[in-house]
Order: C-alpha cells, then structure tokens, then sequence
C-alpha cells in the first residue's frame, strides 16, 4: 500500500509540473453506483483534453479509456467529455471490468472483452 501511495505522489508532481490530467482513486472518490464482488482500488486518470489523452495514450479519441496493464491503471478522456455523450459510467465500468479480470482472474484481454460486453458494460 506504501507503493501506491509513493506512485500517486509521483503522478501528482507530474501532474504539477507536466500535464494538466487528474488523479481519481476509485472506488474513493468516484461513484459509479456499481459493485464488484472484491474490494479492490484503482488509480483513474483523467486527461485534461482530447489532445492530452491522445498523448498518454496513443489512441483515438473515440476509444474513450484505457486500462494499461503494465502500469495497473486506467487512463480516461475528459469526465465532462464522457458526461456529454452519456458513456460516463458506461465506460469506466467497461474498464475497471478489465483491472478486475486481468488482476483477480488474469483472464485473456480477447476474453475479457467477450465477457464485458455480455455484461453490457
């Protein structure tokens, strides 16, 4: 838990100094009125702009959030963005579904999307 906390204050200087994204802490400070069956937290980004999530992430806009594995979290376009087109909750689910299967039951990412969409996330 130390580690976390070490990265988040590691992301926070970045954010200070470099980017203009936010850091949220799910469940903590995001309520998506969901429930998984294990408690678990995630570090959540949340890019500035378009320009700023195309940056971290490499992708086109119309993917509107990423989990990285590599780095165990997940990397949004703007909130208000996601809001607006009403995929907010969709979306975040959608992907915090892929922390919770690569993380608790390290399932396949072509298998995980299979799964997620059944759900209708």
């Amino acid at each position: 838990m130390e580690a976390r906390k070490f990265l988040i204050f590691i992301f926070m200087i970045i954010n200070l100094f470099g980017f203009g994204y936010k850091i949220h802490i799910y469940p903590n400070n995001i309520d998506l009125d969901y429930t998984f069956d294990k408690k678990f937290e995630v570090i959540i980004i949340e890019a500035d702009t378009l320009y700023e999530y195309n940056l971290l992430t490499n992708q086109p806009y119309s993917k509107a959030a990423i989990y990285d594995p590599e780095k165990n979290i997940i990397i949004a376009e703007p909130f208000y963005v996601l809001k607006r087109l009403n995929i907010f909750r969709k979306t975040l689910i959608h992907e915090l579904y892929h922390y919770y299967l690569t993380n608790f039951y390290e399932m396949n990412y072509q298998y995980q999307e299979i799964y997620i969409k059944e759900l209708g996330f």
